[in-house]
């Protein structure tokens, strides 16, 4: 289970952290389609009124679980301190890296890209997701690739990046959805996608 180290020890926050692990093994184990704020309360075995009491809506506990789940996403973030690899290896070892992990959470990837209305729309929403994501360190990243000094540029070219990791992995969660007979979309592995959109994205830098 994931643990706050923040919480104090009541009751109260005891209760909260439990339907917040139990929404997140929810998630892990069947997707986001399943976490429907009963199932939720079934899996940390309380009631609905206690989920909705402190979290007030699904949209607050899911974007809470999103959070809590990006922060354990460490051993990728790590990856952007290694001095041993360039900036651009650096680089494209995290989004490799995070890949890997977005595919342990069914359906999260287009979660994340869902909540960007309630992130951009609230400056503590916006706040708080930069401080997970390590927005800064990834801005940082990208300033030692490229020399662009504009930060609107730089916070573009990022959007742009995530968008392009982002889509295949939820392409990929589509395609292995059962029922219908999924249309005849060949798609090459996630890493080999990565190596793909790095080539094409900084090919002018990495000539420099």
């Amino acid at each position: 289970m994931i643990k706050d180290d923040s919480s104090v020890n009541t009751t109260g926050t005891d209760t909260k952290m439990e339907i917040l692990n139990a929404t997140i093994e929810l998630i892990r184990e069947e997707g986001f389609a399943c976490a429907t704020l009963r199932r939720i309360a079934d899996k940390a075995e309380t009631n609905l009124a206690l989920v909705n009491y402190h979290f007030g809506s699904k949209e607050k506990l899911i974007a809470k679980a999103i959070g809590m789940i990006v922060g354990t996403f460490d051993d990728a973030f790590a990856l952007l301190e290694d001095e041993s690899l360039t900036p651009i290896e650096r680089l494209k070892q995290f989004f490799y890296r995070y890949q890997q992990h977005l595919q342990q959470y069914p359906g999260l990837a287009k979660e994340m890209m869902d909540q960007s209305r309630l992130i951009l729309c609230s400056q503590h929403e916006y706040v708080r997701f930069s401080k997970v994501m390590r927005t800064e360190k990834l801005l940082g990243t990208l300033r030692e690739i490229t020399n662009e000094t504009d930060e609107t540029v730089l916070s573009g070219m990022l959007a742009q990046l995530y968008g392009a990791v982002f889509y295949p992995v939820i392409m990929n969660s589509y395609l292995s959805l059962g029922g219908e007979e999924p249309a005849q979309v060949h798609l090459p592995d996630l890493k080999h996608q990565v190596e793909m959109l790095f080539s094409l994205y900084f090919h002018k830098y990495s000539q420099n």
